[in-house]
């Protein structure tokens, strides 16, 4: 049974209008909270019930998640608008990230792409430590130390790829030498990265016979988060889009969250993109969506303030939807060291949610740097406050993940630290029964059961003992 046409919701004033414009590029000015993903799906939606193929709308979002959140949101609005039919042709919808369009790009319309496979970040650094001696990455590390060398160059080769520069242009030095290197080892194993991807879908795209081909069926073309977008990213865009390409363009962001400049985005895409495409004759229409309808009215007082002293940006200001709370904003400043900083946040984070009864979970903690991770853990832990850190920073910091850790090192008969920086110390099994016993809330049989585990694998050999698993008790 398809949602109701009344389930969707009905937007006015200028989202109405975005959603309904034609003819021409649109910029939409999106504030947080704003509600753009409504409008992009509604506006996907009006375009597929004008008759518009599915196939000639892509829909570029900033990551996988957001591409999912946007998926669905497309398909809850075409199901209770179009019915349960419509369904089955959003397979042909395009909603993904660019790196994503451009690979699949790539193995349609470039014949030597057809065998490749894409890397994740992760695989690529795996890729490169495998490979060090053979492209002789510890030369761009006046020390040779390797994971700093990897780091350095992976840096270094976002500029190369983000920028468009032609490897023409580099000077001849050993970075030079490693990318060559590098490039002739992707194409050997038929693998491309992130980087890669944009690069040769960009290349081929100048080709007029692929991009004929490519773009035969575009007609639509939506960038989400268009102020970080980078310099090969935005390139790719005037290709698909007019005067250049087929489709109309919309774009959507806000110049004032710009965040991803320190790797490679440039906010004057979107300050100036009125401006550079009514020059090249293509009709733009911009609309703002500024009310806020998540946050309170104070922080988006002291938003609005910080923004201001954000020099040439588009001139707007955030709006308050929701009604006043109480305080919804403290700012400390003064010379604190991390540790009294720490016990500062626990203490907020109680009072939260002792006094106002808001639950832990909907609490988050943005960290700065990692020398303040380890402090507010601890922090936390002497409140009795729970928490679930994030990232892949600190794993070891984690208590339930240093037991394990430090179980890994009393098998293996070596001193254990759990970070950088702390003193390695001899793993008694006594004390690490008593972490399973504190951690876990193990009982005495729940313990025997694990000390006769732990006894049992150090007994022999690891290469002897294929049953290993994570199961203790």
């Amino acid at each position: 049974m398809s949602p109701p046409e009344s389930s969707i919701p009905v937007l006015e004033g200028e989202a109405a209008e975005a959603v309904a414009n034609r003819g021409g590029h649109v910029q939409i000015i999106a504030a947080a909270g704003a509600g753009k993903t409504e409008v992009v799906s509604q506006r996907v939606v009006s375009l597929l019930e004008e008759g518009e193929p599915a196939e000639s709308i892509v829909a570029f979002t900033f990551t996988e998640k957001a591409a999912a959140e946007l998926k669905e949101r497309i398909r809850l609005r075409a199901v209770a608008k179009l019915g349960t039919k419509a369904d089955d042709h959003l397979g042909q919808l395009y909603v993904g990230t660019i790196h994503g369009y451009c690979f699949r790009f790539l193995q349609v319309h470039v014949p030597r792409y057809e065998t490749y496979t894409p890397l994740d970040s992760n695989q690529l650094t795996n890729l490169l430590y495998r490979e060090q001696r053979r492209l002789g990455l510890k030369q761009l590390d006046p020390d040779k130390k390797l994971f700093r060398a990897i780091k350095a160059y992976r840096e270094s080769l976002d500029v190369v790829e983000n920028e468009l520069i032609s490897l023409d242009e580099l000077p001849e030095d050993t970075f030079k030498e490693v990318v060559l290197r590098y490039y002739e080892m992707l194409d050997q194993y038929r693998f491309m990265s992130f980087g890669t991807q944009i690069v040769e879908a960009v290349g081929a795209l100048d080709e007029q016979n692929v991009h004929m081909a490519a773009t035969a069926d575009l007609r639509h073309l939506i960038v989400d988060e268009y102020q970080d977008v980078n310099p090969a990213q935005e390139r790719l865009v005037e290709l698909l889009s007019k005067p250049l390409g087929p489709a109309d363009l919309v774009v959507v962001g806000d110049d004032d969250q710009s965040i991803y400049q320190w790797r490679g985005s440039n906010v004057q895409n979107i300050v100036t993109f009125r401006e550079r495409y009514e020059e090249s004759g293509v009709d733009v229409a911009q609309f703002e969506l500024l009310v806020n309808r998540r946050s309170r009215p104070e922080i988006v007082e002291v938003a609005n303030g910080f923004a201001e002293s954000i020099p040439a940006r588009l001139p707007k200001q955030m709006l308050e939807h929701r009604p006043d709370a109480g305080p919804a904003v403290t700012v400390a400043i003064g010379q604190v060291d991390e540790q009294t900083e720490a016990e500062a946040v626990a203490d907020l984070i109680e009072r939260l949610h002792e006094d106002h009864k808001l639950p832990y979970r909907e609490i988050a903690i943005l960290v700065r740097t990692r020398t303040a991770f380890p402090r507010i853990l601890d922090a936390l832990e002497a409140w009795g406050i729970p928490v679930q850190p994030g990232g892949r920073g600190g794993l070891f910091q984690q208590r339930e993940a240093a037991i394990f850790g430090a179980s890994f090192a009393w098998l293996a008969n070596i001193d254990w630290a759990p970070g950088r920086f702390i003193k390695r110390e001899k793993i008694e099994l006594p004390a690490l029964l008593d972490e399973y016993r504190e951690v876990f809330g193990l009982d005495d049989a729940a313990i025997d059961v694990v000390q006769n585990r732990l006894n049992g694998w150090k007994a022999k050999p690891l290469s002897d003992s294929p049953d290993w698993d994570v199961s203790l008790v």
